[in-house]
């Protein structure tokens, strides 16, 4: 934690500085701006949103760091979301799942592009300055060029007020020259301003990876295996670092939402599986699993258990599946989804409403932990 505060510090003090000088030096900033308002307007809007977008990325790591350190230090009770390390987390939680040296480096790679995709935002700003202020460059030698031609196409050398005339059509091309300079200073400056600031968050961004890759390689070789029973669960099921991805994504759209997820379980022991449960009873399991048999199987066990179920409750249970294959089934709550991004649409339509009142509280708590037991013993006993 320590590096990571060390450069929200860096930040916080660079930011600090900058608005300091901007108010010192207002009125030279505000003069430099309306040179050319437009274009300047536009270059110092994309500045003040690089480095909102800076400081958001960097805030937006403080559950990632916390989590991690949690987890590691046997603190069971942290009550942090990671998203970034949402596939490490899901893999750590299930304890039925064996992470092997193969299956770590790929949950690696996967954190390090996710990494990497969120440091392409801020790097196309940065470029993005650089442009405008090319483009201001460009814009105002056009203006210039063009005024001069102007210039020297209408004079007059036998008018006898051509100096002062010259003078009044000159403003045009000097115009041209003051956008030229202001916009390349103010690109420039912001491009700087925004860099600086986007090689902090990359700092923190490396930190929080080389200390996932050190705990995570701890982790591996201290549990090189469990038990028998999980050896022989992970050598006949293998989970991959894909599956934990796809696993994750579905588990945020349940999120998003506004479902309340259960933790990562296994059907028959094998194939991984989210639980979330929403308002008005309704429970849904969501697997990436495509075996007709086990999804009946599922679907017919779910309806077994809750066919008597609390006094004036009466679950509404669905099984979701995510795959390409269309198995055809009869049951109409067995439900197929090509995608996550299918998923994902289908749970924004049908988003959860969350309890507001106290008594509705107490009786999705009630609910909830009902499913919750219900479901341990349907399937984590078979773990």
């Amino acid at each position: 934690m320590k590096r990571f505060h060390r450069n929200l510090n860096i930040m916080s003090i660079f930011a600090a500085v900058l608005l300091a000088l901007g108010i010192i030096f207002w009125q030279t900033l505000l003069n430099i701006a309306i040179t050319n308002v437009f274009l300047n307007g536009v270059i110092i809007g994309v500045t003040l949103f690089g480095i909102g977008l800076c400081f958001v990325n960097i805030f937006g790591l403080l559950p990632e760091y916390k989590w991690l350190h949690a987890y590691f230090d046997g603190r069971a009770d942290y009550g942090y979301n990671p998203k970034l390390l949402r596939p490490i987390s899901m893999a750590l939680h299930n304890k039925h799942i064996h992470i092997t040296p193969t299956t770590l480096s790929e949950l690696l790679d996967m954190v390090a592009s996710r990494i990497e995709d969120r440091r392409d935002s801020v790097r196309y700003i940065t470029n993005t300055l650089i442009f405008l202020g090319l483009l201001g460059t460009f814009w105002g030698l056009i203006i210039t060029v063009g005024g001069f031609a102007s210039l020297l196409m209408n004079i007059d050398f036998e008018d006898p007020l051509v100096l002062q005339n010259m003078q009044i059509a000159m403003a045009g091309p000097l115009s041209g020259m003051a956008t030229a300079f202001t916009s390349s200073l103010l690109g420039l400056a912001g491009s700087l301003i925004v860099g600086f600031l986007g090689l902090q968050l990359q700092f923190a961004q490396n930190t929080i990876f080389e200390e996932l890759t050190d705990f995570m390689s701890q982790y591996v070789l201290q549990n090189p295996t469990t038990n028998e029973k999980v050896a022989k669960i992970s050598e006949s099921a293998p989970v991959n670092a894909y599956t934990f991805t796809k696993i994750s994504e579905i588990h945020d759209a349940f999120v998003d939402a506004n479902y309340e997820v259960r933790d990562l379980i296994r059907i028959d022991g094998i194939y991984p599986a989210i639980v979330a449960i929403g308002t008005d009873e309704k429970m849904f399991i969501a697997t990436l699993n495509n075996d007709a048999t086990v999804l009946q199987n599922v679907m017919k066990r779910i309806e077994l258990c809750f066919a008597d179920t609390l006094e004036g409750v009466t679950i509404n249970a669905r099984v979701f599946y995510i795959s390409n294959k269309d198995l055809h089934l009869n049951n109409p709550y067995i439900v197929r989804f090509a995608s996550v991004n299918d998923l994902k649409r289908y749970l924004m339509k049908n988003e959860n409403v969350r309890p507001k009142t106290k008594h509705d509280h107490e009786m999705f708590d009630a609910y909830s932990k009902y499913i919750g037991t219900a479901v341990d013993y349907l399937f984590k006993s078979n773990n």
